[in-house]
């Protein structure tokens, strides 16, 4: 996992090793090197804005320092720790979300298709503390219920369902109102939507406004690189933080480091499997430790 970035930065480090070491640095010393890590960085599906942040970061850390041989890495490595810690947000606490939420608390997945709103909706269940209700408000895509109600017979959780291409909105106001009588936590489910199809995301707009979510997460494959900057676009202004799937199998990177710093959202939650318990809490020092370590 994230094997893209960590090479770039060792290839920086050791380019700086060999070019500045033992004297001052100096900006012409460094600009060369930095413009390969943006480089590098884009490949590793950085965005560019923040490609440039962490290498003006990186500048304005390094130009001016002396630094010994043996002390290059860990220069380097505060410096990227520095620009790292300034792009990525890991403020989101689930937990206390819940706790301050209206009763009965009520959670939406939002997100395109195959991005593991599903899924994840059933690891979420799983984790909680609080009883829950699963909303199958996915009406559209063939055997999205039959999904939902097969992870709701092996966690133990009631689902509520409707035909198919019934009306989603209700959907979740029965599984809402289902939460309510029975003092749970409604986790709804959506249908996968595009920005270009104005019908359903007219249709998931119907199902915020009747049902008002107390938090929404935003799902995204990991491996949609900056695809994943333009669905946080296409949602924005309709999501509380950002769930990332598929994080185990992700070996670049930069389009976790990029989607929280383009949307204006936390990072949630990372998925990092197909079992159950297989979901972590997003830990920006935990994250920035993967990508330093040598």
């Amino acid at each position: 996992m994230l094997g893209g970035l960590k090479d770039s930065v060792k290839e920086f480090s050791s380019n700086v090793k060999s070019a500045v070491a033992e004297k001052e640095i100096e900006e012409d010393d460094i600009d060369p090197l930095l413009d390969d890590l943006r480089l590098k960085l884009l490949k590793n599906n950085v965005s560019l804005e923040v490609a440039e942040e962490i290498e003006q970061g990186l500048r304005e850390s390094l130009t001016g320092r002396t630094v010994k041989r043996g002390n290059v890495e860990d220069a380097v490595e505060e410096a990227f720790r520095e620009s790292l810690e300034q792009v990525l947000d890991d403020s989101f606490d689930f937990q206390q979300a819940l706790e301050e939420a209206s009763d009965p608390a009520t959670v939406f997945m939002i997100g395109f298709n195959g991005s593991g709103k599903t899924t994840t909706a059933a690891k979420l269940a799983e984790m909680i503390d609080e009883e829950v209700v699963l909303g199958a408000g996915d009406t559209f895509r063939a055997a999205s219920i039959e999904q939902l109600e097969e992870h709701g017979e092996n966690l133990g959780v009631k689902v509520v369902s409707h035909e198919y291409e019934s009306d989603p909105a209700a959907v979740a106001y029965d599984a809402v109102e289902h939460a309510d009588k029975h003092g749970k936590v409604a986790l709804v489910d959506t249908a996968g939507r595009s920005h270009a199809d104005r019908n359903l995301m007219d249709e998931l707009e119907k199902m915020i406004d009747v049902n008002n979510p107390d938090i929404t997460f935003l799902v995204v494959d990991a491996l949609s690189g900056n695809d994943i900057l333009e669905q946080a676009e296409a949602y924005e202004g309709m999501f509380d933080a950002i769930i990332a799937t598929k994080m185990d199998i992700d070996d670049k990177g930069g389009g976790i480091v990029s989607i929280s710093h383009r949307s204006g959202k936390p990072v949630a939650f990372l998925g990092t499997g197909q079992k159950y318990s297989d979901i972590q809490e997003f830990d920006k020092d935990e994250f920035i430790d993967r990508i330093l370590e040598q």
